[in-house]
């Protein structure tokens, strides 16, 4: 296949943006395509090899997987391994085990199903995960074994029946993933069969052109890589991933390679040297960013300044190239490369293979993660991860929504007091369930009935929708309609309405707009926060004036004050430092959020709750308040969880100030 500079200034295109996207550079908001670009230009050449070399008579499967081993598995194995020690040394136990687990799935190239089964991209915790990035090498792994066989079974190589063919499997792939986003966001994202038209399109870039002469057309070049750079600074994680969207960058990277030939602007762009370079190393640099980016993360109480990542994603592409020249070349060139013979490649492989699963399933069960801090932790810092732990009420009618739940299945008794008291539904998402032994001690003097329906990531608003959040589009609409059904079959005297309901209009304190957006109807939200904003001022007051027609009270409790600290993230960074008691308890108090901090970030939903007609608000924050800061570690205990869900122990400091807002008139 003769060689082509431009594709790898493309891999440059593809690369840079991916990786100033996962440091946080928000001008960068759509360069998770990047991925995209990659799968469309993998399909390309791997066709291209195949069919040359089937039709030149002299293509064998052995001979393409081996290939395939010395171009993928070097460097992936040198960077696991280097990820062995910063993890166990680093990595506190959770987010530790999930490494284990994703190590034994990366090695078998199926790490996409462990990150579709536990964790969301854009989620926090996905930057805690030093092999995140894997699973698009996952995919295309899968990609590489079921491909080879499918042209086996066309037969003879026919341009319209291999189009055709692969035309309509990209279609049907397509069609999934436009489904997938709509159901089951999280899990699209990350399945095989919802990015493998991408990879299709690859493909038929090559059948196109295979025994053709490349066309150059400057017009359509521009074109194709307009859409890519587009999608680059204008996309984020408010457009569905990957749906009909993702047709941008894919269709600019086949327009790129079918027409950004040498003589055109886009090829002589593309070639140049430092993107050529790039484009060299860009395997390399791939892998490395991400562990980079994750370990620098989880050695910091507070998110690394934007230079440090910065910093450290430019040191990705030095170590890429050292990888790339003492350990990508020595496998993959000339007749002195290393492992010459095919069994003996293959062989290594399988024991690296095998090595890094077996370590990663033996550490998941002989529980490693916790193990690695028996010994060294004292008990000062025991007690404080102890007192992080949320309740267990309710959590079965919290853990999930089916379509074919029957409504009581929606709704749990959390207390059932004594006596002919009323009936009190709270109604909300996850901060609704955090805070739900606030109400234990006004049900136990009234005998009031405490119920609760509500899942995280949806606000108990009716007729709003929730767009690239946990779930599918309509669920959260189909809660909140079926909570307003609840209120008026039942004996309901208050409903509560409890939420982050800074997430759904500002995002964090970075003014993120990835996620959670409001929509008025059930579909992407393009217009970003402000768009998410004006639903909320609609369908709160709505939804109050709903309940407050049926004669019900409603209680609005403004959001509790979200960290800027993880408590998790910094007792375990104390524990690493070999901190004492003296010196982590002023460590800890000197995390805590500036009072400024919490109301600059409420300022919007304020302005919202201050029209509100009928609603009693509820500020339960002043129970964590001292000074002008609230705090996580209180008297020895850790009042969160998170970064923004109170503990079972931060709840109980709010019964007091909850029982009173009950007990009013």
């Amino acid at each position: 296949m003769k060689y082509r500079r431009e594709i790898d200034g493309l891999r440059a295109v593809a690369v840079v943006p991916v990786i100033l996207f996962h440091a946080g550079l928000s001008v960068f908001s759509g360069g998770y395509v990047g991925v995209d670009v990659f799968f469309v230009i993998s399909g390309y050449l791997i066709t291209t090899i195949i069919i040359t070399e089937r039709d030149e008579g002299r293509f064998s499967i052995l001979r393409f997987y081996e290939r395939r081993a010395r171009r993928i598995l070097p460097a992936l194995f040198l960077v696991m391994g280097l990820c062995l020690p910063f993890a166990w040394f680093w990595l506190p136990p959770e987010p530790f085990d999930d490494f284990l687990r994703s190590l034994a799935y990366a090695a078998m190239f199926i790490s996409n199903v462990h990150f579709l089964e536990n964790t969301g991209y854009f989620a926090e915790a996905a930057e805690l995960r030093p092999l995140l990035h894997t699973w698009s090498l996952a995919v295309e792994e899968q990609y590489y074994v079921v491909f080879p066989l499918l042209l086996a079974l066309l037969g003879a190589f026919g341009r319209r029946k291999h189009i055709v063919v692969i035309g309509v499997l990209a279609a049907l792939s397509l069609a999934l993933s436009e489904w997938g986003w709509r159901n089951y966001p999280e899990e699209n994202f990350f399945f095989t069969l919802s990015r493998m038209w991408e990879l299709f399109a690859g493909s038929i870039c090559a059948f196109i052109v295979f025994r053709r002469k490349l066309e150059p057309n400057g017009a359509l070049a521009a074109l194709g890589l307009g859409l890519i750079v587009y999608s680059i600074f204008f996309y984020d994680g408010a457009v569905p991933f990957p749906s009909v969207y993702a047709l941008a960058p894919v269709v600019g990277t086949s327009l790129v390679l079918l027409f950004a030939t040498q003589g055109t602007m886009v090829a002589r762009l593309l070639s140049m040297k430092l993107p050529v370079a790039i484009g060299l190393i860009s395997y390399s640099a791939y892998l490395w960013h991400q562990p980079l980016l994750a370990f620098a993360r989880a050695r910091s109480m507070h998110e690394p300044a934007l230079w440090l990542l910065l910093a450290l994603g430019l040191a990705s592409f030095g170590l890429a190239a050292l990888s790339w020249r003492f350990v990508e070349q020595p496998f993959r060139a000339g007749p002195n490369k290393l492992l010459r013979g095919r069994m003996a490649l293959f062989g290594a492989s399988g024991a690296g293979i095998a090595a890094f699963a077996a370590f990663g399933f033996v550490g998941m069960d002989q529980n490693w993660a916790e193990a690695r801090y028996d010994k060294r932790m004292p008990s000062f810092y025991k007690d404080i991860i102890e007192s992080m732990k949320g309740h267990n009420l309710t959590r079965a009618c919290y853990a999930g929504i089916r379509k074919d739940e029957r409504m009581a299945e929606r709704f749990c008794t959390v207390f059932d007091g004594e006596g002919p008291g009323e009936t009190i539904a709270v109604f909300g998402d996850s901060h609704s369930q955090a805070i739900l032994p606030a109400f234990q001690a006004y049900a136990e003097e009234s005998g009031a009935r405490i119920v609760k329906s509500g899942l995280g990531g949806c606000p108990p608003l009716i007729g709003a929708y929730v767009a690239s959040g946990n779930y599918s589009v309509g669920t959260c609409h189909e809660l909140a309609r079926d909570q307003a059904a609840y209120v008026v079959q039942n004996n309901v005297t208050t409903v509560v309405l409890v939420a982050r309901w800074s997430l759904y209009t500002q995002g964090g304190y970075e003014n993120d707009g990835r996620s959670f957006l409001l929509n008025s109807q059930p579909a992407p939200q393009l217009g970003g926060r402000a768009a998410s904003f004006e639903v909320l001022t609609e369908a709160l007051p709505a939804t109050v004036d709903f309940y407050r027609r049926l004669g019900v009270r409603v209680i609005v409790v403004e959001q509790l004050p979200e960290m800027q600290v993880h408590p998790r993230r910094g007792v375990y960074a104390a524990v690493s430092r070999g901190d004492t008691p003296e010196e982590a308890t002023g460590i800890f108090a000197a995390s805590a959020l500036p009072v400024a901090e919490h109301d600059a970030l409420q300022a919007g939903v304020r302005s919202v709750f201050a029209g509100l007609e009928g609603a009693e608000m509820v500020d339960l924050a002043g129970a964590l308040r001292k000074g002008d800061a609230y705090h996580w570690f209180i008297d020895g205990r850790a009042a969160y969880t998170d970064l923004d869900h109170v503990s079972a122990y931060g709840a109980s400091l709010l019964q007091a100030r909850m029982a009173e807002s009950l007990s009013r008139e």
